[in-house]
């Protein structure tokens, strides 16, 4: 696989649409040569229709890169809490919130 950043990232914008609920606080990628690792923040524990989200992002994202591997973590953060973002990973998606940080 040789995806550049970018284009993962255009591919879980795309497979975000119609899948993000209010508790989704971030969304973040790590890629390396042949595994598209994907993490779900939420605000609070995700429910039954995250997961299922969760799932069809998924599936989205690896329908584009047939050549890769792919997981999905969702992890469960406060509201109080800082989103992390962990050198070497991109983030996808952000919600508008004043405790973003790098």
């Amino acid at each position: 696989m040789t995806a550049s950043p970018a284009e993962v990232a255009a591919s879980v914008c795309r497979a975000l649409w119609g899948e993000v609920s209010d508790k989704l606080r971030s969304v973040q990628f790590g890629l390396t040569a042949n595994h598209i690792a994907l993490r779900f923040f939420f605000e609070g524990a995700p429910g039954d229709d995250e997961l299922e989200s969760i799932s069809d992002v998924g599936a989205e994202v690896a329908a584009d890169f047939p050549d890769a591997t792919l997981s999905e973590e969702a992890i469960a953060t406060t509201a109080e809490s800082d989103v992390p973002c962990r050198d070497g990973w991109h983030t996808a998606y952000a919600r508008r919130e004043a405790t973003l940080a790098r």
